[in-house]
């Protein structure tokens, strides 16, 4: 028989990697899809400004409400990346660079449980359920990036801890990247410390065994010398305040939805869910490591305290997902039907696989390419669109909007830098601060004071979205008449302006 190529960590080129190989294509139909977060429209402002004055904005951009307010633009990096790409391919180029990265994670996180020693049933289940899982946070915007390093970073630690690799000792390196790129370095600290307290109880439970206390040292040397290189950044200081300021902001944790916990109600949670309820399960019917089961906690508990986290639970918890279930389907499996004898291959076969795999393909950059010719359909109805058209030809509208919170990036990106097209509010919480925040909360959500908002603000014209509450009361509110409607956003003047 001919020799047999491997693939995907030495599993044989066969019918065997047929479902593996036909998940891993099939993932990317799932995760190269549409731009539908409404921030990617505010990182392309930026950082199409940041490319035009070769700097970094030291202050709010966007606003007529908050112009002075500091901007430590902890995601600078990416936003420049992201107005490239889109400079070049556009908004295709974007999803599919961003759909990458969020596979490429998946990837790593499945790499560490060591697939090619795991049965590639477990192995394809465990990778299509840790696509399906992360469904809620799947777009195109930097915090992939940290779903992408933080699933690298957790592939070295479990090498290192192995005594099989020691590409952990350039974390430092990838910490200098990691800060530059997504404000959401915390991430590969607290996963590196909760490494670092597992082998510190080994060591405890253990002491006889230098292997322990030689990686405490070594993980902990790391993890000095990491935080150190976040500081090698154009912000300086302030890019280690910048996290916290938003896990301190009451008004972001309770205005931002995705940084509220899981609503189990919707359906588009039910993966994450399924998942979190197998790897406890798993973890309950296996004899897990205790580093397997401190992660897996530390995933846990920072996904059910915000849905953006979900994406460090995924790439925390999938190779435990796959190792405990692998160790139940083995046990299963010898206690089962007594083992058949391996049957030889046929020479076609790796030739069929091959050529099905190749099908399975084309398929996937097919349905990829219906998928990124709905963007414009996609970007009408989760942005304002013809709302932005029409200011364009009616400039007499007025100079001051209050508009939507997540409508805001868009008209930034749409207007900036005119001066008098300046936005109410959009979505860099840090920089608005929790006073503009509540400010804009107690408009949308109609409060008492929400006219006095709007007047002390000297709104000319809103822009929000169709059937909304403002959308009602300013539908009945003296004052004020409808100048435009479509099926996602209204336009409000004050009574005495433009007429369409």
């Amino acid at each position: 028989m001919a020799p047999s190529r491997r693939l995907f960590g030495g599993i044989r080129l066969s019918a065997r990697v047929l479902l593996l190989g036909s998940v891993l294509l099939a993932s990317l139909a799932v995760l190269v899809r549409p731009v539908s977060d409404p921030d990617v429209w505010m990182h392309l402002a930026a950082g199409g400004w940041i490319v035009a004055h070769r700097r970094l904005p030291d202050h709010d951009l966007f606003t007529y409400t908050v112009p002075a307010h500091r901007w430590t633009d902890a995601e600078y990096l990416s936003q420049v990346a992201m107005s490239l790409i889109h400079a070049t391919t556009g908004l295709a180029g974007v999803s599919a660079v961003f759909g990458l990265l969020m596979w490429g994670g998946v990837v790593l996180a499945v790499l560490a449980a060591r697939p090619g020693r795991q049965p590639y049933v477990i192995v394809a289940a465990g990778l299509a359920l840790a696509v399906v899982a992360g469904l809620p946070v799947w777009e195109a915007r930097p915090q992939v990036v940290t779903f992408f390093l933080l699933s690298l970073e957790l592939l070295w630690i479990r090498r290192s801890i192995e005594g099989t690799g020691r590409a952990i000792l350039l974390l430092p390196v990838l910490m200098v990247l990691w800060s530059n790129l997504h404000g959401g370095w915390p991430a590969g600290l607290l996963f590196l410390a909760v490494a670092i307290a597992a082998e510190t109880a080994r060591w405890l439970a253990d002491r006889a065994s230098p292997v322990h206390l030689a990686q405490v040292r070594r993980l902990t040397a790391v993890a000095a010398v990491s935080l150190l290189a976040v500081g090698v950044n154009p912000n300086g200081l302030p890019v280690y305040v910048y996290p916290l300021q938003t896990i301190a902001s009451a008004a972001q944790q309770g205005l931002i939805a995705e940084w509220q916990s899981p609503d189990f109600h919707q359906a588009i949670f039910r993966g994450f869910e399924v998942m979190l309820l197998l790897v406890v399960a798993g973890l309950a019917a296996s004899r897990p490591n205790l580093l397997d089961v401190l992660l897996v906690l530390t995933g846990i508990a920072l996904a059910l305290e915000s849905v953006r986290n979900i994406a460090l639970f995924v790439a925390a918890a999938t190779p435990v997902l796959i190792v405990t279930w692998s160790d139940v389907w083995r046990r299963a499996a010898a206690r089962g039907a007594p083992a058949r004898r391996r049957r030889v291959a046929p020479r076609w076969l790796p030739a069929a696989t091959a050529g099905l795999l190749a099908l399975v393909a084309g398929l996937v950059a097919a349905r990829i390419a219906t998928n990124l010719a709905l963007q414009p359909e996609v970007t009408s109805r989760v942005a304002p669109v013809g709302a932005a058209d029409w200011l364009a030809g009616h400039p007499e509208a007025g100079t001051r909007v209050f508009n939507e919170y997540g409508y805001g990036d868009y008209l930034a990106y749409r207007f900036s830098p005119e001066p008098n097209r300046r936005v109410f509010v959009y979505s860099e919480g840090v920089v608005m601060g929790d006073s503009q925040l509540e400010r804009y909360e107690e408009v949308v959500t109609l409060g008492p004071r929400w006219r006095q908002v709007i007047d002390q603000a000297g709104v000319d014209y809103v822009v929000v979205s169709r059937g909304c509450p403002l959308d009602v009361a300013l539908a009945g509110q003296p004052g004020w008449r409808l100048a435009y409607a479509d099926p996602t956003a209204v336009i409000y003047l004050r009574a005495g302006a433009a007429r369409s």
